[in-house]
């Protein structure tokens, strides 16, 4: 124990836990030690491959050098104390889930209480020097073990790559080969206040390029925003979701997003240059912090340029037609079917996508002879966007625990 609370100043050597799949006996005593004395809630999985013979794989939290899920949360519930073990503070998480999506690990579980936990090394037993982690005391094989590591080794192509958050694990090469894949599919539940705020806050970026009325900024950007405070579990602590405007874009995109609608609300009561450019700037970073929310490597759906695309054309797509129709420039037209079409090629595959842009990009060449049609091809985006941003959250490609 002495050995293991020793901290070093070594960055390339680093606590971690050590597994041999060709000691695993599969009998799950890791996995029962953890839920017996935390709850229940399976922050260690045994992971089961093979048909004839049988190999098993143990799975927690790898406390990780580049622990993505710290750096999401913007409640700064996350922490990495000296012996970098990561663990989450319990009395200061907000419920959002946004960690979730940063590890490829599918380690942080959801609590009753509607908090997040996971794995911290049984910290409270290492700290009070009453012995290791449970999971390794309970191994009778020494399968799993746990201690100081300067040399990883990673074989476990079966796992999410190692560059992504570069975890502290080490996975000696199974003697029997093992064919699965970390990729995996699954549907965002309850998204609905993530897509409102994600469409309206790019419907009111577009219209502060249009002349209407400074309060229809406004309203779009509130539409977008009240509805996403529903979507944190714990919302007495919703303050604290700007907690970490160091690391987390959520935290960002809520700060610049509050900002702008005091922006907008000044804007529509003074209708100046300065207020204008001022909406402008903070709607901007508001969007571009979206952006950078969901540009996630532990989700290939998310992580490709469909997203900065799509998040952008949305602004332009939906409102230049309006532009079009109360100014007859041009511009806004050119840029609306650039948009379009630099939509339609980053995402080919999406059949609904192709139909209703390439019909947006005619509506939008006739306007030219009858102005009037350019207002029919609001709502011909408006459903395009709805119909890709729903498809979003629906049909999410991402790295786990291979089944």
């Amino acid at each position: 124990m002495e050995e293991i609370l020793k901290t070093t100043e070594d960055k390339k050597v680093h606590l971690a836990f050590i597994f041999d799949p060709n000691k695993c006996i599969i009998c799950n005593a890791c996995v029962n030690a953890c839920n017996s004395a935390y709850g229940g809630l399976n922050w260690r999985t045994l992971l089961v491959f093979g048909e004839d013979t049988k190999v098993g794989v143990s799975i927690s939290c790898n406390h990780c050098e580049n622990p993505l899920c710290m750096k999401a949360c913007p409640a700064n519930a996350i922490r990495r104390d000296e012996l970098g073990i990561v663990y989450i503070d319990p009395k200061e998480c907000i419920g959002c889930g946004y960690c979730t999506w940063a590890c490829p690990y599918e380690e942080p579980k959801f609590t009753k209480e509607g908090i997040m936990s996971k794995c911290d090394f049984c910290r409270a037993r290492l700290l009070n020097k009453q012995g290791l982690p449970l999971c390794v005391e309970s191994c009778p094989t020494g399968a799993l073990s746990f201690g100081w590591v300067k040399e990883k080794e990673y074989s476990a192509p079966y796992l999410a790559p190692y560059d992504i958050t570069r975890p502290n694990l080490v996975v000696r090469q199974s003697k029997t080969e093992i064919k699965a894949s970390p990729l995996k599919q699954r549907k965002e539940q309850n998204y609905w206040q993530l897509l409102l705020f994600t469409l309206f806050s790019e419907f009111a970026l577009g219209s502060l390029f249009v002349p209407v009325k400074g309060v229809i900024p406004l309203i779009l950007m509130l539409v977008g925003l009240v509805p996403s405070i529903l979507h944190i579990n714990r919302k007495d602590r919703f303050y604290r979701v700007i907690f970490n405007l160091k690391t987390s874009w959520l935290s960002r995109e809520v700060f610049f997003a509050s900002l702008s609608v005091l922006s907008l609300i000044l804007y529509a009561l003074t209708d100046t240059s300065v207020t204008l450019i001022s909406s402008v700037t903070l709607v901007s970073l508001a969007v571009l912090s979206s952006i950078m929310l969901y540009l996630l490597k532990s989700v290939p759906s998310w992580y490709n340029l469909d997203t900065p695309i799509s998040f952008v054309g949305t602004a332009f797509t939906t409102t230049f037609p309006i532009g079009y129709f109360l100014t007859h420039d041009p511009v806004y037209l050119v840029v609306g079917v650039v948009f379009s079409v630099a939509e339609m090629v980053v995402n080919k595959e999406n059949k609904y996508r192709i139909s209703l842009n390439s019909a947006y990009v005619v509506l939008a060449i006739l306007s030219i002879l009858f102005p009037l049609i350019s207002l029919i091809t609001v709502p011909v985006a408006v459903l395009s966007e709805f119909i890709q941003r729903k498809g979003f959250y629906e049909h999410i490609l991402y790295y786990g625990l291979p089944k």
